[in-house]
């Protein structure tokens, strides 16, 4: 009764963005796949990005969502930042492992011609820099790790990121189609990961299988699943399904936070305001809600922040 009940769960989860773990060799290979259209649409409309930056921003996104899946702390914050000299100029995401992840790019609208093989150029874009990864844990200081960009195509740079920061043999693909409309064909991707003392045939074998490996959103297009891509990418290697868990695009910014925001001004700028008739403005850069505070509301904040 209970494998039946996690069955109906996996199944409604599926209906959406979601992601799956997994495990093969014997435990030697750890897995994660996603599919998230609707998350990086949602970016795309909070962010109204370029279809070039739609694709960057999506990559990283799927990226940490399925890194937040990593986690076994349910409080931890990560953050992917990349800095780029590219005319995109850098993407921030936050992800948590409950698939939840928010981002943006410091120039969402730009626009750059397609790359040698009529493709969305997101190397270009993003151009030479660094990506730094922060593990926030509360109780705990952060701590974070560097890697220098080795391409800008995101799912290059989080495979070396990997193997440089966390000495962790590791394939990451990530991909965003973009429709004519600038809407959200597809979007997915994967990592995979060996394990402290895996055997060389595994390498082998996992090597043999990446070799020619078709891009994650042509995989998608073909009718694949989360579960068929891993099942592919790990054939002969006895993959085995863990969890799915959901996936989205979730800010957490409100009403009582951008008070907060605006409370920081101080009480000195705040009565200026109020005398002026003045309101009180605030942005989320994550999801790109404006939050507006009538002089009225300002007085409100500002006598209860005395009391």
């Amino acid at each position: 009764m209970a494998h039946e009940i996690i069955g109906l769960e996996a199944a409604r989860i599926r209906q959406g963005d979601y992601i799956v773990r997994g495990t093969a060799a014997d435990g030697q290979i750890r897995a994660f796949a996603i599919t998230a259209r609707q998350t990086v649409q949602t970016a795309h409309e909070s962010h109204h990005t370029s279809p070039l930056v739609t694709a960057a921003l999506g990559r990283l996104m799927m990226a940490g969502q399925m890194m937040g899946a990593m986690s076994k702390n349910d409080d931890e914050l990560l953050t992917l930042i990349i800095r780029g000299d590219g005319p995109v100029g850098g993407l921030t995401v936050t992800a948590n492992n409950k698939g939840q992840v928010k981002g943006y790019a410091n120039h969402p609208n730009v626009w750059i011609d397609l790359n040698q093989r009529g493709k969305l150029d997101v190397g270009g874009g993003i151009g030479a820099g660094t990506l730094t990864v922060i593990h926030d844990i509360p109780g705990f200081d952060p701590y974070s790790s560097e890697a220098e960009l080795v391409s800008g195509e995101i799912g290059d740079d989080l495979t070396n990121y990997f193997v440089m920061s966390d000495q962790v043999p590791t394939s990451v693909g990530v991909g965003v189609l973009v429709d004519t409309d600038t809407s959200v064909r597809q979007a997915g991707g994967f990592i995979v990961q060996l394990m402290p003392g895996y055997d060389p045939a595994v390498v082998d074998q996992l090597e043999h299988n990446l070799q020619g490996l078709d891009s994650v959103t042509n995989l998608l297009e073909r009718g694949m699943t989360p579960t068929d891509i891993l099942a592919y990418v790990l054939r002969d290697l006895d993959y085995q399904e863990l969890e799915t868990l959901p996936a989205e695009f979730h800010c957490g910014c409100n009403d009582e936070r951008a008070s907060r925001a605006v409370l920081a001004l101080g009480a000195s700028e705040l009565t200026d305001m109020i005398e002026k008739d003045e309101p009180a403005e605030t942005y989320c850069a994550f999801c790109g809600k404006h939050y507006h505070f009538a002089p009225s509301e300002l007085q409100e904040m500002l006598t209860k922040a005395q009391a």
